[in-house]
C-alpha cells in the first residue's frame, strides 16, 4: 500500500471527505467518431472530484483519495490525479489487470448507453482506510446495494470505534441502479436509517416503487411524493436527515426531515425550449456521465461548509457542472496573474457565486 502526498506537505488536522466508490479506466465507444481509451471514470473519481472542486490549493489536502490499482494502471494517469494534491493513497495489486469498462453510446446526445466492465472489479473497503488519516474522515461516500451499504457502514463504524474515533461522521449513500426494485424497498428503508443523505436519481427513486420516467420527462410531483414516502419510512426514528434526488437537468429535489420541508434546486446548466417545442441541451454539456457522483462529493462539502441540506445542493450543482463539460474529468489549471486555481479555466467559487445569483433573481 502506498500511501502518497503528492507535494509532501503535512497532512490535514482531519480529513473531510473519502469515497469507497471505484475509480474505473474506461474504454468509450461513440456512434459517429474515433473510441476513447483509458478514460478515468468510476463514482469515486467522479464524486472525489466534486468534493476536491471545493477544497483548493492546501486545503485539497482534507479530501482523502483511496485508489485501487492494477498491475496496468498508466503512470501518467496516476501522475495526473495526484497533482490535484489530495491526501493521496494508491493500492496496487501486481497480480491483477486495473477495474475497466466498457462504455458504449447509442446515440449523440449521450442519452442512451451501455456499460459493463471488461475486468474484475477492485473495490474500495473500509479495511482499506485502516491505519491511514482517511478513517477519521468527516464523511463517507459509498454507491452500494442497500444491503451492501448496511454491511460497508457497520464495518466503517466498528474499525473507528476499534480507533477510538467515537464521534459519528456523515455518510452519503447513492444506490447501485439494479438494486432499485420494490422488493428491496424494507432493505432501503434500514439502510437509510443508517446514512445521513440518500441520494437516488430520479430514475432509480421511481425504480425502487415500480415506477418508469420516459427519457427527458419527469413528474414532479410524483417524485415529491415518493421520495417523502423514503424520507418518513427511512428517517423515521432520526431527527435530521435527508433525501437529495438528482434529476439531471430538471435539477434536484431536496426533502429534509426535520423542519420537514421539500426544495427543489436548479441544475446550474439549464435546458432551452426550441421554437418547435423540443428541448435544447445547454451548449456547456457534453457528456452526462459522472456529473451525478460530482455532486455528491460537493453536496458533501458544502454540508459541511453550511450546515444546510438545501444550500449543500447548490455545491453540488455546481460541481456536477463541471463533469458536464467534457468527457471524463476537467482539467485542474491556475490563472497566470492570480495564481488562483481553476477547472476547465473557471473558478469553482465564481460559479458558485453566480449560481447564488442567479437564484436570488429567481426568488
Amino acid at each position: 500500500m502506498d500511501l502518497v502526498d503528492s507535494r509532501n506537505a503535512p497532512q490535514p488536522r482531519r480529513i473531510k471527505f473519502a469515497s469507497l466508490g471505484l475509480v474505473v479506466l474506461d474504454e468509450i465507444r461513440f456512434p459517429s467518431k474515433a473510441t476513447q481509451k483509458d478514460v478515468v471514470g468510476g463514482s469515486g473519481s467522479y464524486a472525489t472530484l466534486g468534493a476536491r472542486l471545493f477544497q483548493p490549493a492546501r486545503k485539497s489536502l482534507s479530501i482523502g483519495w483511496t485508489i485501487r490499482a492494477g498491475k496496468d494502471f498508466p503512470h501518467p494517469i496516476r501522475s495526473n490525479l495526484e497533482s490535484w494534491n489530495t491526501t493521496f493513497q494508491f493500492i496496487e495489486d501486481p497480480n491483477q489487470p486495473s477495474t475497466r469498462g466498457c462504455l458504449e453510446y447509442l446515440d449523440e446526445s449521450h442519452d442512451n448507453k451501455r456499460f459493463h466492465y471488461v475486468t474484475p472489479i477492485l473495490g474500495v473497503k473500509p479495511e482499506h482506510f485502516r491505519g491511514t488519516p482517511l478513517l477519521d474522515s468527516s464523511t463517507f461516500h459509498l454507491l452500494a446495494e442497500p444491503e451492501e451499504a448496511i454491511e460497508t457502514i457497520r464495518e466503517l463504524l466498528e474499525l473507528r470505534k476499534q480507533s477510538g474515533m467515537d464521534h459519528r461522521p456523515l455518510i452519503i449513500w447513492e444506490p447501485r441502479p439494479p438494486s432499485c426494485v420494490p422488493s428491496n424497498l424494507n432493505s432501503f428503508y434500514r439502510a437509510i436509517a443508517m446514512v445521513d443523505v440518500f441520494s437516488p436519481n430520479h430514475v432509480e427513486l421511481g425504480a425502487c416503487f415500480g415506477y418508469s420516467f420516459v427519457e427527458g420527462v419527469i413528474d414532479l410531483k410524483l417524485v415529491k411524493t415518493l421520495a417523502t414516502t423514503m424520507l418518513e419510512s427511512g428517517f423515521k426514528d432520526r431527527r435530521e436527515g435527508a433525501i437529495v434526488v438528482r434529476a439531471a437537468e430538471h435539477g434536484s429535489l431536496v426533502v429534509v426531515a426535520h423542519p420537514s420541508a421539500l426544495t427543489w434546486c436548479p441544475a446550474f446548466y439549464q435546458s432551452t425550449k426550441h421554437n418547435s417545442g423540443a428541448t435544447v441541451a445547454h451548449p456547456k454539456i457534453i457528456d452526462p456521465t459522472g456529473a451525478g457522483n460530482a455532486f455528491l462529493g460537493g453536496y458533501a462539502i458544502g454540508l459541511q461548509e453550511t450546515s444546510d441540506f438545501v444550500r449543500a445542493a447548490w455545491y453540488g450543482s455546481v460541481a456536477a457542472s463541471f463533469a458536464l463539460e467534457q468527457v471524463g474529468l476537467p482539467v485542474l489549471g491556475k490563472y497566470p496573474a492570480s495564481g488562483e486555481e481553476v477547472w476547465n479555466g473557471c473558478g469553482t467559487f465564481q460559479r458558485l457565486e453566480d449560481y447564488e445569483s442567479r437564484l436570488e433573481k429567481n426568488i
